[in-house]
């Protein structure tokens, strides 16, 4: 995968990269950060994941499942147009929201999904996009998967 997609807002996730990634991923993205506190993606090199791109898209959870939605939807259309701004063919999103936030996993993964499709439809490129589950989230695996057969 060309880029892998983290939150910066979920200091669980963040820190599974930090740590996956390495010492220099840690310190570009507190560089970062401080530089330029209100940036909506920072993308950094991948450390150790075998990537080419780390982008941390600044993202909230919200308990309105309209502002939640939404907020997923913008998630999801900064990442690809990132990507895209790169030359970058394929990206992998995390469940986000899944997990210690507790946001309702029928709407995150609905959006997640039906996002995804919605920006390969109106950018009409190729583009090959994941999704990271959790190996012990077999319910969160099970919505992916009732949501992508939904769509076809």
């Amino acid at each position: 995968v060309d880029v892998v997609v983290g939150c910066s807002s979920s200091e669980m996730l963040l820190q599974y990269i930090m740590i996956e990634a390495g010492q220099s991923v840690k310190e570009a993205y507190y560089t970062e950060i401080r530089n330029y506190p209100n940036a909506v993606v920072i993308s950094t090199a991948p450390g150790n994941l075998p990537c080419k791109k780390i982008f941390f898209i600044s993202w909230m959870p919200d308990n309105d499942k309209n502002t939640l939605r939404q907020s997923v939807i913008d998630l999801v259309s900064n990442a690809i147009q990132n990507a895209l701004a790169h030359n970058f063919t394929s990206i992998a999103f995390p469940a986000i929201g899944c997990g210690e936030y507790g946001c309702s996993v029928d709407v995150v993964v609905k959006t997640l999904v039906r996002e995804a499709k919605n920006q390969l439809t109106i950018r009409n490129v190729p583009l090959t996009i994941s999704f990271i589950i959790q190996e012990d989230k077999q319910n969160i695996y099970d919505e992916f998967c009732k949501q992508v057969v939904q769509l076809q």
